[in-house]
């Protein structure tokens, strides 16, 4: 009899488990609790390691519309003039990476998924396990069993209790402003262009399909911003932060209607994603700063390798497989964690130290992280060496 699997969250990573597994034919069930699906104006990259998962899907093709391919973006002062370029990552394969409108791509990934496995409005309040089921708590008083629960309930994860005492998200002392403009092509983006000050800094890219300009400006600040990408920012305290800043840069400002501010915080490394019948998943298990584009690519790696390692497990062997993705995981995304801080700290002078530690003075390289392939990693630890067709390659999308 097939697992009974359970997700908590549809976001990115939430939304890829799913739509890997039921590619596999694993019966799935997913909550979310907002009514509807909606992201406020949000950019981020797909770097290949992301992309050769979306591929497989059969999301190439609506990839390269809905993006714009990643390139060696320059890396400014704020007067404009190039210090160096964000380090070059060489795909083995020539797959290109591409920055995306996060809600572009949401829905993209949820096409994938039948309606029915979808339930909206549904507040997960508390997981319990009881021998060879997992239980689903709800606001609304509903419980649901389950073989097997996926929490991909983001930073202030509920599911993250049922598997290790975690403290409170770190605050970093940055807030972001971010937003979209229209993109009239009168910038100086190339492919993308980031400005820093090492206080403050500033990046802008091209999305859906080049028609709109996403920029994120990450400042220092005090006390404890809501982290919420829904909380709205003031276009004027967003230009007095850059005043007298590249006039490339000013342009861009220049053209905001409206931009919404949140504070950035991350989790220090988790001693483990799994417990039991428990996994966490992207920013439940390993939530990071934005300084190395990573967040939703080890979210997808997460799903991709949790679809390979429960195809084919049972009620008696789940336990194991689960045990197997925490060993692939857990290591390789607090890697990428502290990458993403040490970049921060290239970036941000308010970013602290630990002892012993000394500031980097450029960006870390990535050719580790784009050129892997979770899915072969998993099959590796299993023994076994297939991974199901490329849907494009065989006409499928």
């Amino acid at each position: 009899m097939s697992l009974k699997i359970g997700i908590i969250g549809l976001g990115i990573g939430g939304a890829a488990a799913a739509a890997a597994m039921t590619r596999r034919g694993l019966d799935v069930t997913v909550f979310e609790q907002a009514a509807e699906i909606r992201e406020v104006g949000a950019g981020i990259a797909t770097w290949p390691n992301s992309v050769r998962l979306l591929r497989r899907l059969g999301l190439g093709k609506i990839l390269h519309e809905i993006g714009w391919p990643v390139g060696n973006n320059p890396i400014r002062d704020s007067s404009g003039t190039i210090l160096h370029y964000v380090p070059s990552a060489s795909s083995y394969d020539d797959t290109l990476g591409y920055y995306v409108h996060r809600a572009e791509l949401l829905a993209t990934i949820i096409s994938i998924v039948e309606p029915h496995r979808v339930r909206l409005g549904s507040r997960c309040i508390g997981l319990e396990q009881n021998g060879w089921e997992v239980s689903v708590h709800l606001e609304n008083g509903e419980r649901h069993a389950f073989d097997v629960v996926i929490g991909a309930d983001g930073i202030h994860s509920v599911a993250i209790d049922a598997v290790v005492v975690g403290g409170p998200p770190v605050y970093s002392n940055l807030a972001a402003y971010r937003g979209l403009v229209s993109n009239d092509g009168n910038e100086r983006l190339e492919a993308g262009t980031l400005w820093t000050d090492r206080k403050k800094y500033f990046v802008a890219f091209p999305i859906s399909g080049g028609r709109l300009v996403n920029f994120v400006g990450v400042v220092p600040t005090e006390g404890l911003p809501e982290e919420s990408w829904f909380k709205t920012g003031s276009k004027e305290a967003l230009s007095r932060e850059y005043a007298g800043w590249d006039p490339v840069l000013r342009r861009i400002i220049d053209k905001v209607g409206e931009t919404f501010r949140w504070g950035l915080y991350f989790r220090n490394p988790l001693p483990r994603i799994v417990n039991g019948r428990v996994a966490l998943l992207g920013d439940a298990a390993h939530p990071m700063l934005i300084n190395a584009g990573q967040g939703a690519g080890q979210a997808l790696e997460d799903g991709f390798a949790l679809a390979v390692l429960l195809d084919g497990a049972t009620r008696e062997t789940v336990e194991d497989r689960l045990e197997l993705y925490g060993r692939l995981r857990l290591g390789r995304a607090t890697e990428v964690q502290q990458l993403s801080l040490r970049n921060a700290q290239f970036m941000h002078e308010a970013m602290v130290l630990s002892p012993g530690e000394t500031r980097p003075d450029r960006m870390s390289p990535v050719d580790w992280i784009v050129n892997y392939d979770v899915e072969r990693e998993a099959e590796a630890i299993l023994g076994i060496g297939h991974t199901p067709p490329n849907h494009e390659v065989s006409g499928m999308r």
